[in-house]
């Protein structure tokens, strides 16, 4: 991004830029699919049924969170409203975290022992796709306030789902590995 003091158009770019990165992006849009709130936060579900603005704006999200962290996040809506499902943490009218879940089929089942020692997870043949969190984002500032998990355990029961139901997207960041450890402390499933 070039940047220009003396001009007026780059002097707003960045400052627009700066305020979205530090404060969450703004969202004018109102959902109806609100599946948690608290005080001045709330979660909405956003799928390939959800109206075309709120699916930009996810997909807008994504591409904040994929900036911020040394993984992608990619939202894909398919044509089934079970295929992807992206839930956005809102606090007041600012996007401050990203979970997008996906029904996932090539499912393995590890143990933090057998992971922690380097053995091939366990492929599960002939299992029925299950919701996978395929990546999870709360903005930096926020981070360390139990958001994500907060995140997880209403996405999880929004779904009908339960940690020994669900499984996680590899490879993980450190803080990642530490989230899943807290949701599966003894095993848990990757699928992808």
């Amino acid at each position: 991004m070039s940047y220009v003091l003396e001009n007026p158009e780059d002097v707003q770019a960045h400052q627009e830029y700066h305020d979205k990165v530090v404060n969450g992006l703004a969202l004018p849009s109102k959902s109806d699919c609100v599946i948690w709130s608290q005080d001045d936060m709330r979660i909405i579900v956003v799928n390939g049924l959800s109206p075309l603005e709120q699916r930009r704006q996810a997909e807008e999200i994504a591409i904040l969170a994929r900036k911020d962290t040394q993984y992608g996040a990619e939202v894909l809506f398919g044509e089934s409203e079970l295929e992807t499902h992206v839930f956005l943490l809102h606090r007041q009218n600012r996007a401050i975290g990203l979970l997008i879940m996906e029904k996932r089929d090539h499912i393995c089942q590890t143990s933090w022992a057998d992971w922690d020692a380097g053995k091939k997870p366990k492929e599960l043949l002939a299992h029925p796709p299950i919701w996978s969190i395929c990546f999870i984002w709360i903005l930096q500032r926020y981070r360390g306030s139990h958001l994500g998990q907060t995140m997880i355990n209403e996405v999880v029961a929004y779904l009908g789902s339960n940690f020994e139901t669900i499984g996680w997207y590899t490879p993980f960041t450190p803080s990642g590995k530490a989230l899943v450890r807290r949701c599966c402390p003894k095993m848990f499933y990757i699928a992808k």
